[in-house]
């Protein structure tokens, strides 16, 4: 009888894990996608590397093109639920961010191939551990399933780090801060746990425990599993790993790092602070602004090209994650539109500077004239990083200005307009290291001729030009960008 009680109990929990796996097809496809690349890769062995990294990117592309098809049947459909006994969900929120996160992987890889670079099984394997996990991060519910959604990441990140010589130096210490703060956050997670006796954020007893709980304790508990999530954010205090291993690392994984993590965590925080009783604007205002000013103060003393642009990225993560003040449907549509240009612009303007040539800033002086148009596209890439009007981050960051002013007006955190008035300064000062290259491109002559972008092909032009013309497009209808991921 009890064999018969067991049998019964396995089952139900066998389908309460399985109900509504339908919801998360594309994400299972990225899944199936690493299983099956450890299987071709055994037939790869002994093939030439340009065989090899044909079938990897065949067996990348195919996939990512069927997950991203089946991400934007999924959001048009509006399904939304819980699968995996409810460690996941899929909202309309997520559904969203999933679509513009496999978009852009997709573009990356196509990118990547468009330049002839070579893949190997390691960055592939990086590539879609960092894909997965970004995937499953936004669409976590649970402590437990977001603590595996972020080490799916970060497993990825060491492995892409590690790859150059020039890197491992800086990778150890990523690799061994990265441990320290996953440690943290699940300390951090243990002690919400036993606060409200839950892992589930949409319960109604983790809200109820965070309330009644000491508020030392609380504020450890909560500070402890933000120091993951933080890490992974690059905000300050927790960035100075980011520049060290950005620059020593290509334009595909340069923008990777940059975008999908970052684009993944700030939807966590736009789902999870709502659900908190207790608001942690003031504190979290405090390190975006920390973020904001170490991040542009520190890209204004660069001259190396990929620092300047990896501290930039440290200030465009706060920016970011700025969507945590917003309300929830604003926090998203603001989200979703910063963040897909911010993408563009990143894949852009790392893919054209990315070449040995170009590591200082000067060695971009004279190309206005003599390349005028990937002079153009650069600059096209630049001035919406910055937020320069005409271009659509500057409609974003308007945005973002506004409804930190009409949060501000209903809840009186001070915080709050002290964020607005100092991302409004940094903006400004952004200018000046931003538009180093620009006045090298236009207003240097060049001491000698320059070998950067010397084998740029007309195919490499035209990957350029679309890039450039989707920048171009959110100029002319920004709404009609949001509205597409949704």
């Amino acid at each position: 009888m009890s064999s018969i009680v067991n049998t019964s109990q396995l089952a139900e929990r066998i389908q309460s894990i399985t109900t509504g796996m339908h919801l998360a097809i594309p994400e299972l496809i990225v899944a199936g996608t690493i299983i099956s690349s450890l299987f071709i890769e055994l037939f790869l062995h002994n093939k030439t590397a340009k065989f090899s990294t044909s079938w990897r990117y065949f067996t990348c592309q195919i996939p990512l093109l069927l997950a991203l098809s089946l991400s934007f049947q999924r959001s048009e459909l509006g399904l939304t639920g819980s699968f995996a006994a409810g460690l996941w969900e899929s909202n309309v929120g997520s559904n969203a961010i999933n679509t513009l996160i496999l978009s852009i992987g997709f573009l990356l890889i196509l990118m990547n191939q468009i330049h002839k670079k070579s893949l190997t099984f390691e960055e592939l394997t990086g590539f879609l551990s960092i894909l997965l996990g970004a995937l499953l991060c936004s669409m976590s519910s649970n402590a437990l399933s977001l603590f595996l959604s972020i080490e799916f990441m970060s497993m990825g990140t060491y492995v892409l780090v590690s790859l150059r010589k020039e890197s491992s130096r800086a990778s150890l210490p990523y690799v061994l801060f990265g441990l320290a703060s996953s440690a943290l956050f699940i300390y951090g997670i243990s002690l919400l746990y036993g606060l409200t006796g839950t892992l589930d954020f949409t319960s109604v007893d983790f809200s109820r425990g965070i309330s009644v709980a000491a508020p030392y304790l609380r504020g450890f508990a909560l500070g402890l599993f933000a120091v993951g999530l933080l890490f992974k954010m690059s905000w300050a205090p927790f960035h100075p790993w980011n520049p060290d291993v950005m620059e020593n690392l290509p334009a595909a994984w340069m923008t990777w790092i940059s975008t999908a993590p970052k684009l993944a965590i700030a939807f966590v925080g736009v789902r999870l602070l709502p659900v908190l009783p207790i608001s942690y604007a003031n504190e979290l205002a405090a390190l975006a602004i920390l973020t904001l000013v170490i991040g542009n103060l520190a890209a204004l003393g660069q001259n190396k090209t990929k620092r300047l642009l990896a501290y930039s990225s440290i200030a465009h993560g706060g920016f970011l994650a700025m969507a945590w003040f917003f309300q929830p449907v604003q926090a998203l549509d603001a989200l979703l539109f910063y963040g897909f240009l911010y993408s563009i612009a990143s894949l852009l303007v790392f893919y054209l500077i990315d070449d040995d040539a170009a590591e200082e800033v000067t060695a971009f002086a004279g190309l206005g004239s003599a390349k005028p148009l990937p002079a153009f596209f650069l600059l096209s890439g630049l001035i919406t990083l910055v937020g320069l009007p005409p271009a659509g981050t500057f409609i974003a960051k308007l945005t973002y200005f506004s409804l930190l002013w009409s949060n501000y007006e209903m809840t009186n955190a001070i915080g709050l307009l002290l964020l607005m008035l100092v991302a409004i300064l940094m903006t400004a000062i952004s200018l000046f290291y931003y538009l180093k290259i620009p006045f090298q491109l236009y207003f240097k002559k060049s001491p000698e001729k320059s070998n950067l972008w010397a084998e740029l092909n007309p195919l490499k032009i035209y990957a350029y030009g679309f890039l450039t013309a989707i920048l171009i497009a959110s100029i002319l209808f920004p709404a009609a960008l949001t509205n597409l991921w949704k």
